[in-house]
């Protein structure tokens, strides 16, 4: 019963305080006295392509791997000199054995004379990642002098030291 008595009591203060109450709203001029910029910062991953460059030691001749006209010189002196050695049903084997011997001296040669190196600068392109930091404004601080008083607002639009600005100031009244 003392829960139904607390809350009618309740009703009746909230209702009677409701119409001894009264709010005005006035329209004041300000001046602004500073304006702060508020500033919000983010950080975001930037790929770059960069080029990175070293000093290799690379052959100068690389061209021992490779069969040309003078492998085939080689094949053909070495067959006919296995022609010339082989007889009866073995002459074709070695003339076969003798080419590939001839070409195979030809590439021991070329590879011998690859023996030589030079310092180069050998560069490749590859992707970097940077940390870039941008500054956005998120608003402006602003201390406005108004009834002899400075006040702090925050406003998503700039002034200046100086500017004259219209404030609504409000004054409720009520009767304890």
């Amino acid at each position: 019963m003392s829960k139904k008595f607390f809350l009618l009591f309740g009703l009746i203060v909230l209702f009677s305080s409701s119409g001894y109450s009264k709010t005005n709203f006035y329209q004041v001029t300000g001046s602004i006295s500073s304006v702060e910029v508020l500033k919000k910062y983010t950080n975001q991953r930037v790929p770059r392509e960069e080029k990175k460059c070293s000093i290799q030691r690379v052959p100068v001749n690389q061209n021992a791997q490779k069969f040309g006209a003078d492998n085939f010189i080689g094949a053909l002196i070495g067959g006919a000199i296995g022609n010339q050695i082989g007889s009866g049903g073995g002459k074709s084997g070695s003339t076969a054995l003798g080419a590939l011997i001839g070409s195979e001296v030809v590439r021991s040669e070329k590879a011998g004379a690859n023996e030589s190196y030079v310092e180069k600068e050998v560069c490749r392109t590859q992707r970097v990642f940077y940390t870039e930091t941008t500054e956005q404004v998120s608003g402006y601080k602003l201390n406005v002098e108004v009834d002899g008083e400075i006040i702090s607002f925050t406003s998503n639009k700039s002034y200046n030291p100086g500017d004259l600005i219209t404030l609504t100031k409000k004054i409720s009244y009520s009767l304890n």
